[in-house]
């Protein structure tokens, strides 16, 4: 240490201690708040992604459903036949024991 400076008094580590205490506080809730706000846009985001998926299958499923009805407008016959067929198979598969 040089001889122009006095030793710290402990008064003044104290003080020093009191401000590194008081900068890691505000340090820890900085980073406290970075992570809540990146955690928030990551459900946000994700949230989203499944709304959009969601719609999606619920487009694919109402448009399955509209050319399942014109087929069976098209061709009515062939369509009952079939559900018939379907129906006695499912009848047979279930009653089997």
């Amino acid at each position: 240490m040089p001889k122009d400076q006095t030793a710290p008094s402990t008064e003044d580590i104290a003080t020093q201690m009191e401000v590194l205490r008081s900068d890691i506080s505000a340090l820890t809730k900085s980073v406290s708040d970075l992570a809540k706000d990146r955690a928030g846009k990551a459900r946000d985001a994700a949230r989203d992604t499944a709304r959009e998926q969601g719609q999606a299958v619920a487009d694919g499923a109402a448009q399955m459903t509209r050319q399942a009805e014109d087929a069976v407008r098209a061709q009515p016959l062939a369509a009952t036949a079939i559900a018939a067929g379907l129906g006695f198979a499912l009848g047979y598969l279930s009653n089997r024991r």
